[in-house]
């Protein structure tokens, strides 16, 4: 069983989140973005997570053996990417160090880039609130939180194997509660992050329950199938142009939950429109499209600024507002700056299917739980998350 609309769905949203962060002012990019909120696809994201894992281990995780393979599994899944980014921007530092050490804005191995950060990367920790900050890789704050939360999810589910629901229930209640109320803000990240993971993920939980047990279903009418989903579409996309903050805005897992109970039913003609090969591959390399893209922005910053330093331009004499105030290049007109966007997402798409080529898969095969008896690791999710 796989969602082929939800897979396609998922390459369209980072490949947003990746335009949402490019700081080039364009008709795509910028102050003017058309989804001004895209930052809340993150947690389309973690609704996703909790869909999927819930469909491929909620029921088969059994034993605490079980619960091992769970674990290195989904290390397997996240940390060779995370580690490879990590290591490529952690060589970016070194490099000014020995070659221009005072070419940055702030000195070298400092601030987001502070040694002690390199470890808590490693180890996964690094938005559990032990920094003040986003550090190196700014995107990957999420592989963090996500990880342990899986881990609460699978624990949960051995120790109250008759109360999936309930468990999952309190945990979203939790989350929905840090978020309102501790972190007081919808765009939490490397602060309390995992309240808004822990809403997420278990309010996904539920949505693969209430699928299974009743999933949309319009027989003889699959006209209608199509206008429902197209309904949905275009609410979400309104939802998250149009509803940045609080009251609203808390509600975000919630409207990303109905949508995917009427995705996964595949009921209508949009579905299968973002169930094409070309569209479900892109939700295959999703992952590496997310934690790349921040990568591709450092190394286009750091080439225009050696630019201007070894061949002694001026962008502002040029008639271009250049890297001091936050973007790499502002021209006159927005309009001139297209293409580059454009070539950016062509960049994001060919790194991110080569990561995912040699970094992710051999990954995935090189980091699994050892063979047993009823091995976990046989199981394969019905549609692979970030």
């Amino acid at each position: 069983m796989r969602f082929r609309g939800l897979d396609g769905f998922r390459g369209i949203c980072a490949l947003l989140v990746a335009l949402y962060h490019l700081p080039l002012y364009s008709h795509l990019t910028g102050p003017q973005f058309f989804l001004p909120n895209a930052q809340m696809m993150l947690d389309f994201f973690f609704v996703m997570s909790g869909f999927v894992i819930a469909g491929a281990y909620g029921d088969r995780l059994k034993t605490w053996g079980d619960f091992g393979d769970f674990a290195v599994r989904r290390f397997g899944r996240l940390w060779p990417l995370h580690a490879a980014v990590l290591g490529a921007l952690v060589a970016i530092e070194v490099a000014k160090a020995v070659i221009a050490p005072d070419a940055g804005r702030t000195p070298v191995f400092s601030g987001i880039h502070s040694p002690e950060s390199i470890i808590t990367n490693l180890l996964l920790i690094h938005s559990l609130h032990l920094h003040s900050l986003l550090t190196w890789n700014a995107p990957s704050w999420t592989v963090s939180v996500e990880f342990y939360t899986y881990l609460i999810y699978a624990a949960l589910v051995l120790v109250a194997p008759r109360r999936p629901l309930l468990s999952a229930t309190v945990m979203m209640a939790i989350g929905a509660f840090g978020v309102i109320f501790i972190a007081r803000q919808l765009a939490a990240t490397f602060d309390f992050g995992i309240f808004r993971c822990f809403y997420g993920f278990f309010c996904g939980v539920l949505v693969w329950r209430i699928w299974r047990a009743k999933p949309l279903s319009l027989p003889g009418r699959p006209w209608l199938g199509t206008v429902v989903e197209a309904a949905m579409t275009v609410g979400v996309f309104a939802y998250v142009a149009l509803i940045g903050g609080p009251p609203l805005g808390y509600a975000g897992p919630l409207v990303f939950g109905l949508f995917i109970w009427v995705y996964a039913s595949e009921q209508g003609r949009v579905t299968r429109f973002f169930g094409v090969g070309p569209l479900v591959w892109l939700g295959e390399i999703s992952y590496s499209i997310y934690l790349v893209h921040y990568l591709i922005i450092v190394v286009v910053g750091l080439c225009l600024r050696s630019m201007e330093r070894v061949l002694h331009l001026d962008y502002a004499q040029m008639g271009m507002h250049g890297l001091d105030d936050g973007w790499f290049i502002r021209l006159p007109t927005q309009g001139a700056m297209d293409p580059f966007v454009l070539v950016y997402l062509a960049v994001v798409i060919l790194v991110a299917s080569q990561t995912y080529r040699f970094i992710e898969q051999p990954g995935r095969a090189l980091i699994r739980p050892p063979r047993r008896s009823r091995p976990l690791a046989s199981i394969t999710p019905v549609v692979e998350t970030r």
